[in-house]
């Protein structure tokens, strides 16, 4: 990883190590804008030098080891500004293309460690290949490298996409067993709700910029709070099938693949305040400056069952995680951070939003009896 004010470039590579000379060769398998470039240092009792000679006399370190937990967030994040790049996933113009090795090694995982899922992603695979990223707004295709290590950490982005190719038209997936379909809702743009936003909201919440700032041309501000819904419903599917994998990988004693399916529940979980501090927004933007909207939504008692149970369930996954976080402590760091710089904020908005949220609910509604609240 090299940063700077300006900049911020990660690449996959390997390192060697010979007569002080710690050496690195990029494989452009990057993130980011560029690759690196190969660089050597010369190391000394743990500290990095630029010359050999500066190593010898232990003088002009370059870097050293620190315990700073600055340097522990996910790849998002430039410690120098200490600010994360936009990082977005979206579809590329082909939309279906699949790499059967790709789709392959998948279905393998989920025949494993999430079976509940396997039929729902057999049928709507959306995998690398399938979808692009934007850094920053540049865009940036997906890595090439099918090893098990790399492709595992594409596991909470494939189920994400794939539930996005599932929610078509006035469909919300909540979890794989319960489908909510709505009738279709005029909507509005999420950005008009951004007189609502304090200033402070629009760097604070991690996905504000890339999904309801003003301009963005994804579809939780385009097509209004369908969008958002959409993106509710991805966020959480992604997040549950990673914990759920985990929890298997647990009860087979398999150490290695209950943390790396904790690692992917992790960067996504508190997406679970963002959505619905948005979706408070557009609810409380609605009723004042589009009251003939607001009525309409309020009068869609599909969606707010939707979104009761994806709401419900995105809590229920979160405590999940949690208990995990305790049971592999290496993980606390990260969801201290997460808490600390992406949670807590949202949290407080959300004390502000819930009459407003709770007015939305459908009361009474569970995963057990939400066919009994649904409109024909």
């Amino acid at each position: 990883m090299y940063c700077t004010k300006s900049d911020l470039k990660i690449d996959t590579g390997n390192f060697s190590l010979s007569r002080m000379k710690l050496s690195f060769l990029p494989l452009n398998r990057k993130v980011g804008s560029h690759s690196l470039k190969e660089v050597s240092f010369y190391m000394k009792n743990e500290t990095l030098y630029e010359k050999r000679l500066d190593a010898i006399l232990k003088k002009n370190s370059y870097s050293h080891v620190t315990t700073d937990t600055i340097y522990r967030q996910s790849f998002e994040f430039n410690p120098l500004t200490k600010k994360y790049i936009e990082v977005k996933v979206a579809f590329t113009e082909a939309g279906t293309k699949v790499d059967n090795q790709d789709k392959v090694y998948f279905m393998g995982l989920l025949r494993n460690f999430a079976p509940h899922y396997k039929a729902l992603i057999d049928s709507n695979y959306c995998g690398p290949g399938c979808y692009y990223t934007l850094v920053n707004n540049e865009h940036k295709m997906p890595s090439k490298d099918t090893t098990n290590d790399r492709m595992i950490h594409s596991f909470n982005t494939m189920v994400h996409e794939t539930v996005h190719h599932f929610n078509s038209g006035s469909v919300v997936l909540v979890q794989p067993d319960i489908v909510i379909h709505y009738p279709d809702l005029q909507t509005f743009r999420s950005q008009e709700f951004v007189s609502l936003v304090p200033e402070e909201a629009k760097t604070k919440i991690f996905r504000y910029s890339t999904y309801v700032s003003q301009g963005s041309k994804v579809s939780a501000n385009l097509s209004g709070i369908c969008g958002i819904m959409d993106e509710f419903s991805a966020y959480r599917n992604g997040t549950k099938a990673s914990l759920d994998a985990a929890l298997a990988a647990k009860a087979l004693k398999n150490d290695s693949r209950t943390k790396d399916f904790l690692g992917e529940a992790l960067p996504t979980y508190y997406a679970c305040y963002e959505f619905r501090v948005f979706i408070a927004w557009y609810l409380e933007y609605s009723a004042k400056s589009k009251p003939e909207l607001h009525k309409a939504l309020m009068a869609n008692t599909n969606f707010r069952v939707a979104f009761t149970l994806l709401e419900q369930g995105f809590l229920e996954d979160i405590k999940v995680m949690e208990k995990l976080v305790k049971e592999n402590p290496s993980y606390q760091w990260l969801y201290d951070v997460y808490e600390k710089d992406s949670a807590f904020y949202c949290k407080e908005l959300l004390k502000k939003q819930e009459k407003i949220l709770s007015a939305f609910r459908i009361p009474g509604v569970t995963k057990v009896n939400y066919r009994s609240f649904l409109a024909e």
